[in-house]
């Protein structure tokens, strides 16, 4: 991806870019120009334009006005792909990565064609790429299941993986523990000094200041001036950033000891155990602000969301002197527990929703009157909560998704501080926040203390705990192993306490505080870079071709218990029939997992296979060679017709699948009756004998869609085609960015999905052997369940050809077995029925991974 030769002169250069929302102007006549070989950090405010910046350097945002010059090259028509064939990579805040693919897949599908590696050594490949950022996670793990930092970490390896000439890092080291960041900055300077040009967008300036040779300030979508970072002091930079003198940092803590001895306790712990964390002993008296540290996985986190109702607990939990039992996070709210979690985009924010909204929704009850919510009053305590917070928002009716995150974060602490929370729980509170909104963060959390409630805070942060916290409690193996107050609160204690701590057996203070000889250090690796161990049977059932093994044990299962009722159910005659039927739903079901792998539906499949029989009464009717050749090359161009009119419609129109692929139903169905009223237009006999010869009693039609599926099945895994087709449906915003084509993807899958369709039509002609409108549209209902049976994700980014093939299988031996079983047709929906709803439970169950959460918890 890098350019050949030297570059002289900026390799990065944004001139006059505007970019304008309504109501709000992101970036204003902004100006950047970055070296070769250097580091040059880019800072300012949530809001004040950085990631909007790069976004248009990216291409993967349009600007107003202005130009981008990558390596001299203007970016005359700007998208992710042509950024990327200039020499830019980008490592997202929020990391583009797909999460129903895994590691490897990610990685492989980011590159471009010329740097992609061969899929027989993408394995190596892939490892060598991630051993160089200490990433030890399983290459065929799913994105899904890693945890933030981890795929943080996957992030960066994509990145540095494309060897750019311009690497854009936006806030790279939020998730990240100590090490981790020392072997990014590791990185960094090794590709500076080969002369790759590193933007560096952060919030925090110690870090930058550790990193970078030059720092251009951005302050309301403008740039405030580009400076040498020896030239500027923090001080300097600050002021710049939030356009007024800083007093200081962190408000004031409690006197004395940080709250009155002699109070009660508002969260008393006794004996607390839970997932990672044992025999917990905690009292937060009010008033006080007390923090929680330690390694990634030694239970500080999950004691937090224990405690807000997230995860078990068993123990003894007090809340200001009354027994509460905080199974659920309801209960934790009505005791008085309010929880902000870390992970903000998924846990913390309706995105959809408004500001109003997502401030309002813990307190709706307060303001609600049999059952209705009294608006005006919702707005005016909502608009004065925002308000206090300085949330910046063009108005309470935005969705919460468009605004800055530090914005983001304010709209969190302002629905838990309108729940009047007696503890509230704040887990890594300033995580993607800007110096300024931090500052406005930590006195929230210590007014709020101040009002004589009690604030645990979780965080990585040493220089937020010591400058935040009364006491800071270190968590080692799932127990406390040190515990700082007062003086002792620094980030040297802190830190040291968190390397050398492990938990000690001696006594214990009321407080958790142990007492006596120190620790030994804790050995072996850190506990954030080892990977989980996940049990044999979850990585199976979580995995595209378990239903299909599921599905092939119940056919098998079923056709047993069918011969047991009835002996002629194993005949030949029966089988060759049987899977001359399979046969048409496996073709038409094999589309319908297309659409459902996008993200989409397609309900036309159903009238659309009965039309093109419909259309082939009119043309092989004579038995011809000509005849039957012309049939199914309309049949087949007909359907691809159709389906790129359905992927059309969705794609460039804007429809959704269901109303697209109904319209198109409903057109379909229409044309059928009106070019066949009634059944008619008999099918030739040599058509209809060629399409049922047999290999012994197995029809070839039946091997054919066999090989279809496997071929398909291979195509979705192994090429550029199928990557990008799970891609897509995964997470289209982040396919985006990879230079997914994601318009062509939509289409040319729908008109797959359409030519599977005319695959299955080809079968039932020879199956009915005459025009019949109303013949293909139950495989619409049939493809569905088909599908579900399989185990695809109605979410997109999941699934398998295979299992789709077996999921209509299923549904055929259900139909045949209850037939010569005489069960009546109602016996046979329900059947169906039983099994889809059972198949969509246990695949959720096992995905979700509840059921071993629970199995493990029992």
């Amino acid at each position: 991806m890098t350019s050949d030769g030297p570059v002289n002169g900026p390799v990065l250069r944004l001139t006059g870019v505007t970019k304008r929302y309504p109501g709000v102007v992101a970036l204003r006549s902004a100006e950047l120009e970055v070296l070769p070989g250097e580091v040059h950090a880019i800072v300012g405010e949530n809001g004040a334009g950085k990631s909007t910046l790069m976004a248009i350097a990216a291409g993967s945002l349009l600007a107003d006005t202005g130009t981008v010059e990558i390596c001299h090259q203007v970016m005359r028509h700007p998208s992710p792909s042509a950024a990327q064939e200039l020499g830019l990579a980008v490592v997202y805040q929020q990391p583009a990565l797909l999460p129903d693919l895994t590691v490897m897949e990610n990685l492989v599908f980011a590159m471009l064609p010329a740097w992609r590696p061969p899929m027989s050594r993408a394995a190596t490949w892939a490892r060598e790429r991630l051993d160089l950022v200490g990433a030890d996670v399983g290459l065929h793990e799913r994105i899904s299941g890693l945890s933030v930092a981890d795929r943080q970490l996957v992030e960066i390896a994509k990145a540095l993986a494309m060897e750019p000439r311009v690497l854009i890092l936006d806030e790279p080291t939020e998730a990240l523990v100590a090490e981790d960041v020392e072997r990014l900055f590791e990185q960094v300077r090794r590709f500076a000094a080969t002369g790759t040009a590193v933007v560096y967008i952060s919030h925090r300036l110690p870090e930058v200041r550790r990193i970078a040779d030059r720092i251009t300030v951005l302050r309301d979508g403008e740039t405030r001036g580009t400076f040498n970072m020896a030239d500027v002091t923090e001080e300097d930079v600050l002021r710049l950033i939030v356009g007024r003198p800083i007093d200081s940092t962190f408000p004031g803590k409690a006197t004395g000891d940080g709250a009155d001895p002699g109070a009660a306790p508002v969260l008393d712990l006794r004996a607390v155990s839970g997932p990672r964390f044992h025999d917990i002993d905690l009292r937060i008296r009010p008033g006080e602000v007390v923090g929680l540290a330690g390694m990634p996985g030694n239970g500080h986190h999950d004691l937090a969301r224990a405690v807000a109702g997230l995860q078990r607990l068993d123990g003894e939990v007090r809340i200001q002197g009354a027994p509460v039992r905080p199974a659920t996070p309801r209960r934790a709210l009505d005791a008085g527990i309010v929880y902000v979690p870390g992970d903000r985009p998924r846990e913390g924010l309706f995105k959809s929703l408004s500001v109003r909204e997502n401030a309002a929704v813990l307190t709706l009850a307060d303001r609600a009157k049999a059952g209705f919510v009294r608006r005006s009053q919702e707005r005016s305590v909502t608009a004065a909560q925002v308000g206090a917070l300085a949330v910046k928002t063009p108005s309470l009716e935005t969705p919460a998704g468009t605004l800055s995150g530090g914005n983001q974060q304010k709209v969190v602490l302002a629905r838990s501080l309108l729940a009047r929370p007696r503890l509230l729980i704040a887990e890594e509170p300033t995580q993607g926040v800007d110096v300024g909104t931090r500052l406005e963060i930590y006195r929230i959390l210590r007014g709020l203390a101040d009002e004589g409630n009690a604030v645990l805070v979780v965080s990585s942060d040493t220089h937020e705990l010591q400058g935040l916290c009364d006491r800071v409690v270190i968590f080692s193996r799932g127990r406390v192993c040190a515990e700082l107050e007062g003086s002792e609160v620094t980030e040297e204690a802190i830190t040291g306490a968190i390397l050398k701590g492990s938990p000690s057996s001696a006594a214990a203070t009321p407080y958790g505080k142990p007492v006596g000889a120190a620790a030994e250090p804790e050995t072996g690796p850190p506990a954030s870079r080892r990977s989980p161990s996940v049990p044999w049977a979850k990585r199976l059932m979580s995995g595209d071709h378990a239903p299909g093994i599921v599905l092939a044990v119940a056919a098998l299962l079923l056709v047993a218990f069918g011969a047991a009722g009835n002996d002629q159910l194993l005949t030949p005659q029966n089988f060759e029939g049987l899977l001359y039927t399979m046969s048409a739903l496996i073709f038409v079901s094999l589309g319908q997992m297309i659409a459902v792998v996008l993200g989409g539906i397609d309900l036309s499949i159903g009238p659309l296979t009965g039309f093109l029989v419909v259309v082939a009464s009119f043309l092989a009717t004579s038995g011809s060679v000509a005849g039957t050749v012309t049939a199914i090359a309309a049949m087949v161009v007909l359907a691809a017709l159709v389906g790129v009119l359905n992927g059309s419609m969705i794609r460039l129109a804007g429809m959704s699948p269901v109303v697209a692929t109904l319209v198109a139903f409903i057109v379909l169905q229409g044309v059928s009756l009106l070019l066949r009223p009634l059944p008619g237009g008999f099918i030739h006999d040599s058509v209809i004998t060629g399409l049922h010869a047999t290999i012994g009693f197995v029809p070839w039609v039946f091997v054919a869609a066999v090989v279809v599926a496997v071929a398909a099945e291979w195509v979705l895994r192994r090429t550029r085609w199928g990557l990008q087709l799970r891609a897509v449906g995964s997470d289209e915003p982040a396919a985006h960015r990879l230079a997914a084509k994601v318009t062509l993807t939509h289409i040319l899958g729908y008109g797959a999905c359409s030519v599977f369709a005319a695959l299955g039509a080809i079968v039932l002609m020879g199956q009915n052997g005459i025009g019949d409108a109303t013949a293909g549209l139950t495989y619409t209902f049939s493809s569905i369940t088909a599908v579900i049976l399989a185990g695809a994700s109605i979410y997109g980014g999941r699934g398998s050809f295979l299992s789709a093939a077996l999921g209509a299988v299923l549904i055929e031996v259900t139909i045949n077995v209850s037939a010569f079983l005489d069960l009546n047709e109602a016996w046979r929906h329900w059947l169906l029925g039983i099994l889809t709803l059972v198949a969509a439970a246990l695949f959720c169950g096992f995905r979700g991974g509840r059921l071993f959460r629970r199995a493990a918890s029992a």
